[in-house]
């Protein structure tokens, strides 16, 4: 199955909204995981996705024939970013960002399994890197099985009924993501979309050099 350009921006705007779980201003900090760049299997999408994160910054990008999309979250700005490449044809649109995420599609987070009863059942290796599998109760209306390693970081699910994963990491790297992947390049047309809420984007930061 292959989503529609309309079904891919819902969900992959619930990917890049999950990068932090509980909202800016609230008492209890937000877990900071490690910055990282990692390459998803996605059940449904032709290509793997290329995930990046940053503290509260997370960063998808999805190829498509000549169609680059990439979504950025910012949970400290409470903003995300849509910028769409075809050709030489530039444009980044920005939303406010959703303060509250529950049950995203590909809860990367081990805190998303928070409010279900999570049960151990050995352990296993997921993209070279070893990872303790548990049995979740319930998620997304279905119990099933993940894979998470010892930072929180979910590498694997399946809930019931699916031979394969819903979503499976496919490599992953642990290094510092340099702030130019989570702003609109200079060559971007900032925008927002007409009756969807969006906001007027201000112009980032230079992008910094490589």
């Amino acid at each position: 199955m292959r989503h529609r350009p309309s079904s891919l921006i819902a969900l992959l705007a619930a990917v890049v909204g999950a990068a932090a779980l509980v909202a800016p201003g609230q008492a209890q900090a937000p877990r900071m995981p490690p910055d990282f760049q990692a390459r998803v299997f996605l059940a449904g999408f032709g290509s793997p996705l290329e995930v990046r994160q940053s503290g509260l910054k997370r960063r998808v990008d999805v190829a498509s024939g000549g169609l680059v999309q990439s979504f950025v979250s910012d949970r400290s700005r409470g903003a995300l970013v849509v910028m769409t490449a075809a050709g030489r044809q530039r444009i980044a649109f920005l939303f406010p960002l959703s303060q509250s995420e529950t049950n995203p599609p590909v809860p990367l987070d081990i805190s998303a399994f928070s409010s279900t009863r999570m049960t151990r059942m050995g352990a296993s290796r997921v993209a070279g890197r070893p990872c303790t599998l548990m049995r979740y109760a319930r998620y997304g209306g279905r119990p099933g099985v993940l894979c998470a390693g010892q930072d929180g970081l979910v590498l694997q699910l399946t809930p019931d009924g699916r031979r394969q994963p819903l979503f499976q990491v496919l490599s992953l790297t642990y290094a510092r993501q340099e702030n130019r992947w989570f702003v609109p390049p200079p060559d971007y047309q900032l925008s927002a979309l007409p009756g969807t809420g969006g906001i007027p984007a201000p112009r980032p930061p230079a992008p910094l050099t490589r």
